[in-house]
């Protein structure tokens, strides 16, 4: 299982399936990271995890049937994230994302990876309609609280979370990934 390390503020090109190989070093921890969101990526239809919020992953077995419950290449969407271990591309992974006390389960397959010397930028592909609608929603989540995090850091610990989430909203909604 690995943990959700902080994103590097470094924009990087992607095409599929690249990968470069440097080893990986540990990041230092207690690096502060202020709140970016990262919506206006070239990485169509990718959802960017957020920032330092938690997220594990774990390899798993290919499904056996690759088409129950999929729906069409046109109609999927990926979630993109950083990951301390390396998985091909081709791999299939589970990964865990704990929203108020709550684990969310999303299985897909590795598309993406990019060696970014303390971590690799990892791309997964979710296919069936059930998980990406949940993981909209989830992203949207660990995005607001993300926000709310960022916000109590440089306003001060009173801040509404409701007041936040709107703000949220109105600010960064509009252009959260969709399929479609």
């Amino acid at each position: 299982m690995m943990r959700h390390r902080l994103f590097s503020r470094a924009r990087c090109s992607l095409r599929p399936g690249l990968l470069f190989s440097r080893p990986v070093r540990p990041r230092k921890p207690g690096i502060p990271v202020g709140y970016s969101v990262k919506l206006d990526s070239n990485l169509q239809g990718f959802i960017h995890h957020p920032a330092g919020y938690p997220i594990e992953c774990r390899a798993i077995a290919p499904p056996v049937d690759h088409t129950s419950g999929h729906t069409h290449h046109d109609q999927a969407m990926g979630l993109y994230f950083e990951c301390a271990e390396y998985y091909p591309p081709g791999s299939y992974l589970e990964v865990c994302i704990r929203v108020r006390g709550e684990s969310c389960m999303f299985s897909g397959q590795v598309v993406l990876v990019k060696n970014c010397d303390e971590y690799f930028e990892t791309g997964i592909w979710l296919e069936c309609r059930n998980q990406i609608n949940r993981l909209r929603i989830v992203e949207q989540i660990c995005h607001i609280e993300s926000y709310l995090r960022h916000k109590r850091q440089y306003e001060g610990p009173f801040v509404s979370r409701e007041y936040v989430a709107l703000e949220w909203i109105n600010r960064f909604a509009a252009s959260f990934p969709s399929f479609g």
